[in-house]
Order: C-alpha cells, then sequence, then structure tokens
C-alpha cells in the first residue's frame, strides 16, 4: 500500500512551486554565479499618487476586490485563492476618482476560480489544483 497516491505528488508539487515563487518574491536575494546579487522586488505594493494620496486595490488576496485611496502599504505573501486573477484588474485615477477596473479576462478568471472552489468544497487542495487550470 502506498503512502501518496498521484494526486497527492502533484499537489504537494503545486505547493512547492507556490512557497518557491513566494521566497523569490519575497525580496531576498541570492548570490549569483558571477559573485552578484539579484535584484530584490519589494513587498509593498506600488500605489499610484493621486494628488497626495494613492489609488490601489484592497483587499490584499482574493477575487472581493476594490479600490481605495488607502490601499494596503503591505500584504503578506500567502497566496490565497483568486490572487492569480487580480493581474487583470486595475485601479484607475482619471476624472479625480479611484476606481476600478476590470476587462473580461478577469471576468472569465473569476469565474473559473469560483467554480473551482464551488466544486471543490471544503477540498482546498482540489480548488488549487482546479484554478492552476483557469
Amino acid at each position: 500500500m502506498g503512502f501518496f497516491t498521484r494526486a497527492d505528488v502533484i499537489i504537494t508539487g503545486i505547493f512547492t512551486a507556490l512557497l518557491i515563487a513566494g521566497i523569490l518574491a519575497s525580496g531576498c536575494t541570492s548570490t549569483s554565479p558571477g559573485g552578484g546579487s539579484s535584484p530584490t522586488m519589494p513587498t509593498t505594493i506600488p500605489a499610484v499618487t493621486l494628488s497626495g494620496s494613492s489609488c490601489g486595490l484592497t483587499p490584499c488576496h482574493g477575487l472581493d476586490l476594490a479600490c481605495s485611496p488607502n490601499p494596503p502599504q503591505e500584504c503578506s505573501m500567502v497566496y490565497e485563492l483568486g490572487d492569480k486573477c487580480r493581474v487583470y484588474a486595475r485601479c484607475d485615477t482619471s476624472g479625480g476618482s479611484c476606481r476600478l477596473v476590470e476587462n473580461a479576462t478577469f471576468d472569465a478568471c473569476k469565474a473559473c476560480v469560483e467554480q473551482c472552489a464551488s466544486n471543490a468544497g471544503s477540498n482546498g487542495p482540489a480548488a488549487f489544483a482546479c484554478e492552476a487550470k483557469c
């Protein structure tokens, strides 16, 4: 009797890849073979300055997005279901307001992730494995 099923191995691989991506994005540096340091990525969220204030996505994770003139300055590096889709949404500051701009790609990604969550129920690893296909 084996300890791990094929699905367990795949899900473990996905989580390992996400963990490595989080570590790489956390601002750590490593020494390259040439002896130099690689550039670091900040953990703070870049914000668009709008007459003394900023406009950015809030909250830090998930699909329930909004834009705020006071977005979070730092977010945890923990990946949450739906974070994949956030790259397709942005905040717009035209007209002096801070508003959310979504597009068809965001809408399709969000619908896919929501369907994954619904189908997986309380099985978190299944939801993440499904989301990877969105």
